[in-house]
């Protein structure tokens, strides 16, 4: 077996590879972020060996090019976190000096003798790595409309406040056409009624009562704000709604996207059967889940990947701490969180849950974190049985098991 280490860079990537005893095979060469270079670190692995299987291959991130290009060829790559490279770096070097040649190094090595510390990447079939990248980027679009959305409410409490009582949401559609063609207050106060009726109506809103509430406040005592201001903000204001209208059509594109893809998918049924759980949720789902039944042992596996569960430490009979898990994919905890606050609805038996322990004292969000804990529980039972959420069998399942507690009790 033959480990390979990379430290990965924006131009070039350093590469060590070292065999089962440690010895150095191939030390600190680098190849260029390019055909030729990939051409290259994989003319370098065959002149080893042809055998793609006796190859593993470290590196601190499972999202590049080399990544996708030795996974492509058949070459078991394996990811671990940045932050745990510091610690396994004090094995080698007491002082603090490293370079990336030596970041390869100890990768490679660390692959070698911890085993345990590094994830397999398994991208899984090619529509599950579809429906990933597509819910990542949804996310992302999503993510860029919120920031936009904040700072144009932001720019128009700074120069046009009157305009934050016009509509309910000044993100939405017919706010944004409207700020564009009547970029400040000045400029929406000479409108008449018929002419603020007919714009409306070129641009499908045609309801009365939105248009005389318009009306009325335009007509309405306001502030002043100086001129420069005016003149200044309403061009970071124009910039923040063009970009809004942008992104608009391409999240709509990306669910569309999302929700043929989780119906092709043979387990997307699965998890559209959860309580709380739509064609959105259910696509994120899919990318933590996949569809290799053999990736995750342990429910723990995910609960930890998705920080739902917390860090403990206890010494001895008297010191036990837990502390919150920050060490995690920030994109599936955002999953977790948003299907524990959407299932309160949907579950009452969720509901009941998130009263019982904000009784118990605990915030919000740490409700939610516990509920996701157990969401992920179920979902990983439905997930490695292939069947779907049946919420009478989990009642009933529930009732044993408190129970059985209630017995264990009794009898210690």
């Amino acid at each position: 077996m033959y480990f390979v280490g990379i430290d990965w860079a924006d131009q070039k990537h350093d590469v060590t590879i070292v065999d089962e005893s440690g010895a150095c095979l191939a030390k600190n060469f680098s190849v260029k972020k390019s055909v030729q270079g990939f051409t290259q670190l994989l003319d370098k692995l065959r002149s080893i060996t042809e055998d793609s299987q006796t190859f593993k291959i470290g590196i601190e991130t499972p999202n590049n090019l080399v990544v996708d290009y030795l996974v492509d060829l058949g070459y078991a790559v394996f990811a671990m976190f940045p932050g745990s490279m510091k610690s396994f770096r004090k094995r080698y070097r007491s002082s603090s000096a490293r370079d990336d040649k030596f970041d390869s190094y100890v990768i490679a090595d660390v692959l070698r003798t911890d085993k345990a510390c590094w994830r397999l990447v398994d991208f899984g079939s090619e529509r599950i790595r579809q429906i990933r990248l597509y819910a990542w980027h949804h996310h992302h679009l999503v993510e860029d409309h919120v920031a936009l959305a904040n700072a144009l409410r932001a720019t128009l409490k700074e120069y046009y406040p009157a305009f934050l009582e016009f509509f309910a949401d000044v993100a939405c559609a017919n706010a944004l056409v409207f700020l564009c063609a009547y970029p400040d207050f000045d400029a929406a106060v000479q409108l008449s009624h018929e002419q603020l009726a007919a714009f409306f109506k070129e641009h499908h809103l045609r309801n009365g009562k939105i248009v005389q509430h318009i009306y009325a406040r335009l007509h309405q005592p306001h502030l002043r704000v100086p001129p420069a201001v005016v003149e200044v903000k309403k061009i970071k204001m124009v910039s923040c709604a063009k970009r809004l209208l942008s992104l608009a059509p391409d999240i709509e594109y990306a669910a569309q996207r999302l929700t043929a893809l989780v119906d092709q998918h043979p387990d997307g049924q699965i998890f559209l059967s959860y309580p709380g759980v739509a064609h959105g949720t259910a696509a994120r789902l899919l990318a933590l889940f996949g569809d290799n039944r053999a990736r995750y042992q342990e429910v723990s596996d995910l609960q930890s990947l998705t920080g739902t569960c917390p860090v403990t430490q206890s010494s001895g009979k008297n010191f036990r701490a837990i502390y919150f898990r920050r060490a995690c994919n920030k994109f599936h905890r955002d999953t977790m969180q948003n299907l524990a606050f959407s299932s309160l609805k949907e579950a009452p038996w969720a509901m009941a849950y998130y009263q019982k322990h904000k009784a118990m004292g605990k915030k919000h969000s740490h409700v939610l974190r516990c509920l996701a804990n157990l969401h992920l529980r179920i979902l990983f039972t439905m997930w490695k049985n292939r069947s779907r959420y049946d919420e009478n069998l989990f009642l009933a399942q529930r009732a044993r098991n408190q129970i059985a507690n209630q017995k264990t009790q009794f009898l210690t």
